[in-house]
């Protein structure tokens, strides 16, 4: 049961196709819970035995669908690629809805997207009755599926909550706290099991709701099977960060540091630009392009063609962005801006030899691009650190999901 799932653009939807695939081949039947397909966006391929079933998110949400559909179709027809017309694409009209969603967001416990409640619950009651599941997984992210969680109980059927980062978050809204912490408790007293993406976060669970650290699993996000290339060649060092940048994922220190290091380049592919990201590729036209939003297999194919990635750590929350994890697959150095001491990528990073992880400092990030300059000049990027993929390997979806499906399995059995 996942809110989110392809052609919706996501990571929860990237790791929620990554587990149903993986999942299929040990199952005799896999039945998908999620939202209505987006209009002019096909669907992934799926396995023989895969059953989706698609509920309607509700009128506002059936309405966004609709404006950026013909706005990627007016896209495409101008010769574009299959880029997604994203909230930040759209006409004046559609930045309305946009904003009106977003109002909603905080209005509607747990986001406007419980809109699409209703109708799962109708949708989910007539698969239990028809398809009589074993075990189910509902995905977080949006909460909205957890709300789905009584209906289950009702019906006989045990669950794995994969809650991937708290319910309750320091960028819950304070009128939402209170009914956050209670939706995350009853989840995780109700499942069979748990999981989330990082140890920071089983411990933050753990000890808020006096669990035993072990009876959390940790999945984190992963990587799949990426486009591979050579390294560039030239003499000057293109970056590439892809996602988004959150009010606590803050870039400034390192737009800072590309637009004063000569031969580098930053490419920033994702949707909705802060107006300060926007601003510093006006200023800056030779070291800062933004790529807009890209499909995911343009995303990864961008990916392949860098000679660093680049990761912007969280301020403040027990997350972690998974998007370092994905970076693995390109088998691409990677450089990492830390904002907060209990963020894991440094460490992750060293133990694989896959990167650099430097404080968010202007200076520090400097010298980091400087070494990385010389690196590439030098003996290569490829002398300097491990880019193979065996050291990584426990981060490959299949290896991910293959945990989920024993933890599943032992919850049916």
């Amino acid at each position: 049961m996942a809110h989110d799932f392809p052609p919706v653009r996501s990571p929860q939807s990237i790791r929620a196709l990554a587990f149903v695939r993986r999942l299929a081949a040990g199952a005799r039947e896999v039945q998908v819970l999620t939202r209505t397909s987006l209009p002019g966006l096909a669907g992934p391929t799926l396995p023989a035995n895969v059953r989706l079933h698609r509920a309607s998110p509700g009128a506002l949400e059936s309405l966004l669908d609709r404006l950026a559909a013909r706005r990627a179709a007016a896209h495409l027809s101008a010769g574009g690629d299959d880029g997604f017309a994203g909230p930040a694409a759209l006409n004046w009209k559609g930045r309305c809805v946009a904003r009106i969603r977003r109002t909603v967001d905080q209005l509607r416990f747990p986001d406007g997207r419980v809109a699409w409640v209703p109708a799962a619950r109708r949708e989910l009651a007539a698969l239990c009755r028809d398809a009589r599941p074993d075990v189910a997984l509902l995905m977080h992210e949006p909460a909205a599926c957890l709300l789905l969680a009584g209906q289950l109980r009702a019906a006989g059927v045990s669950w794995l909550a994969d809650l991937a980062d708290p319910v309750l978050a320091p960028y819950t809204p304070p009128r939402f706290r209170r009914a956050a912490a209670r939706l995350e408790a009853r989840a995780l007293a109700e499942a069979a099991a748990v999981a989330v993406t990082n140890p920071a976060t089983a411990d933050l669970l753990a000890t808020r709701h006096g669990l035993a650290r072990e009876t959390i699993e940790v999945l984190p996000q992963g990587f799949g099977d990426a486009p591979r290339a050579p390294l560039p060649a030239g003499d000057g060092l293109t970056l590439v960060y892809t996602g988004r940048f959150y009010p606590f994922r803050d870039p400034a220190a390192l737009l800072a540091a590309v637009a004063g290091t000569p031969g580098v380049n930053l490419v920033l592919a994702g949707p909705e630009m802060p107006p300060a990201v926007q601003a510093a590729a006006r200023a800056h036209p030779g070291a800062i392009t933004l790529a807009g939003e890209l499909s995911h297999e343009a995303t990864l194919s961008l990916q392949a063609r860098a000679d660093v990635l680049v990761g912007v750590g969280n301020t403040g929350t027990a997350q972690s962005p998974g998007k370092l994890q994905e970076y693995f697959g390109a088998a691409r150095p990677i450089l990492h801006v830390v904002h907060d001491p209990a963020d894991p990528a440094p460490a992750l990073l060293a133990s694989a030899r896959r990167g650099l992880a430097v404080p968010a400092d202007a200076a520090a990030i400097t010298a980091a691009l400087r070494e990385l300059l010389a690196a590439k000049r030098g003996a290569g990027l490829a002398a300097r650190f491990d880019l193979g993929l065996e050291a990584v390997a426990d981060y490959h979806w299949d290896a991910i999901s293959d945990r989920l499906a024993a933890r599943l399995a032992a919850i049916a059995g």
